[in-house]
């Protein structure tokens, strides 16, 4: 008997008693501020193991554990991200955003959705997401209700998004693979895009990630150029990345995002983690 207690609870089941949790957080949370502008929406089917593999894997190892017997899939893909989602608007709402007053909200480099589904949770909201990935943007379609689904090219315009349309833009792990070319003609659209006062919310590789993927040379690099970037063909890249067969991953000084970013929005916040979070705001005009 006492072997038995002193065994390791499986982390599937770590996960699965772990949910319910967060999810009575995540909606009570919601419901302290929107009573009774919240409902029941039920959780979209976790994507295919090919699909994760196009958007979302770090190296072999870690994509495969993350489909590995026991390792609880599912539950972990819905409750890391209402853990995200809270930590996030609590963040926001330090700055100013108030979540009852908006009213269209867009993730962009959406994925499978795993973030823009929870927001149907909310009563009245007109949800968008897009990707440049067709296989992602069409599984999206297909799973998910609620929510517009668009396929963006790796240039703006977003040519769905009217100038000022959108309350809330978040961009999971986006930035962190727009060639830097491409990052201040992205944020300049976020710009265009966002109502006066409106907020983007996205992330930038972190010191965790630089230090579990660049090598003492190209960390020197970093430090040196203010950024490394990696492209499908390099060997460091990303497996997803790599499989892809054009993509990119980037990293950034501090110093070099404070300065792009800050120079085409108003930069609120930067929160250090395994990706920093960057908190952004369109100036009122």
């Amino acid at each position: 008997m006492r072997s038995i207690l002193l065994r390791p609870i499986p982390k599937f089941l770590l996960w699965k008693l772990y949910r319910p949790f967060i999810d009575f957080r995540f909606r009570s949370y919601l419901r302290k501020r929107l009573g009774v502008h919240i409902r029941s929406a039920k959780p979209a089917p976790t994507p295919p193991k090919e699909l994760v593999l196009d958007i979302a894997a770090a190296n072999r190892e870690s994509f495969e554990k993350m489909f590995k017997r026991g390792f609880g899939f599912a539950d972990r893909y819905h409750t890391l991200a209402k853990l995200e989602l809270l930590r996030w608007f609590r963040q926001l709402e330090k700055h100013g955003f108030n979540i009852r007053t908006m009213g269209t909200v867009l993730e962009f480099g959406c994925g499978t959705g795993r973030l823009i589904q929870h927001f149907r949770n909310i009563k009245g909201l007109r949800l968008i997401g897009t990707d440049t990935n067709p296989k992602v943007s069409e599984w999206c379609s297909d799973n998910i209700r609620g929510i517009a689904f668009h396929r963006n090219g790796l240039e703006p315009p977003l040519t769905f998004a009217e100038d000022s349309s959108i309350d809330l833009v978040f961009a999971y792990s986006v930035f962190t693979h727009i060639p830097l070319h491409l990052q201040r003609p992205w944020l300049q659209e976020m710009r265009r895009i966002l109502r006066p006062g409106g907020f983007l919310l996205c992330t930038v590789a972190g010191f965790w990630l630089e230090r579990q993927f660049l090598n003492a040379e190209d960390t020197e690099r970093l430090k040196q150029e203010g950024h490394v970037q990696y492209t499908s063909a390099d060997k460091e890249a990303s497996l997803s990345t790599q499989v892809g067969g054009s993509g990119w991953d980037i990293y950034q000084s501090r110093s070099e995002v404070i300065r792009i970013f800050g120079s085409e929005l108003r930069l609120l916040d930067y929160l250090p983690g395994r990706q920093d979070v960057l908190i952004l705001q369109k100036p009122r005009e």
